[in-house]
C-alpha cells in the first residue's frame, strides 16, 4: 500500500485540528468518560474514528498502526484487535463524534463575506450536479 504524506503525519494533525482538551470536554459532557483506565480510552477511540474517516479504504489495525507511527510515545497495542476496536467504537457512540462537530467546525469568513445569506465557495476545474432547492 502507498502511504500518503497525510497518512504519515499520524495523529499530530488530528491533534491540532481538534485538541485533546476539547475532545476531552465534549467526551465528559457526553457522559462516555471511561469508569475504569483502558488501553482504548474514549479520547483516543475519537482520534481513531477520525482517522478512519480520514482513510476509508484502509483497514482498522492499518489505522491503528498509522496513529501509532504519528505518535511514538503511545504504549504498545498488545491484544488490540478489529473486535475490541469496534467495541470502543460502540462505547463511544455517535453522539459523541456529532457533538465534536457541532464544537469544532466554524465556518470561514465573516458575515460581510456572505453573498444573499450564502456563504459563496469557488471550486476550480469542477462540476457538481445538486438539486434546485428553490424550485427555479
Amino acid at each position: 500500500m502507498l502511504v500518503s504524506r497525510l497518512e504519515r503525519l499520524g495523529l499530530g494533525i488530528l491533534t491540532r485540528s481538534c485538541p485533546p482538551e476539547l475532545v476531552d470536554r465534549v467526551v465528559g459532557e457526553a457522559g462516555c468518560t471511561e469508569k475504569r483506565r483502558r488501553l482504548l480510552s474514549a479520547r483516543f477511540t475519537v482520534y481513531f474514528v477520525l482517522a478512519l474517516c480520514l482513510f476509508p479504504r484502509v483497514d482498522y489495525l492499518e489505522v491503528l498502526r498509522l496513529l501509532k507511527a504519528g505518535e511514538p510515545g503511545l504504549r504498545e497495542w498488545s491484544g488490540v484487535n478489529k473486535s475490541s476496536l469496534a467495541r470502543a467504537r460502540q462505547r463511544l457512540g455517535w453522539q459523541v463524534m456529532r457533538d465534536l462537530h457541532q464544537a469544532a467546525v466554524r465556518p470561514l469568513g465573516r458575515n460581510k463575506d456572505l453573498f444573499r445569506g450564502l456563504r459563496v465557495l469557488a471550486l476550480d476545474g469542477m462540476l457538481l450536479a445538486v438539486p434546485d432547492v428553490n424550485g427555479h
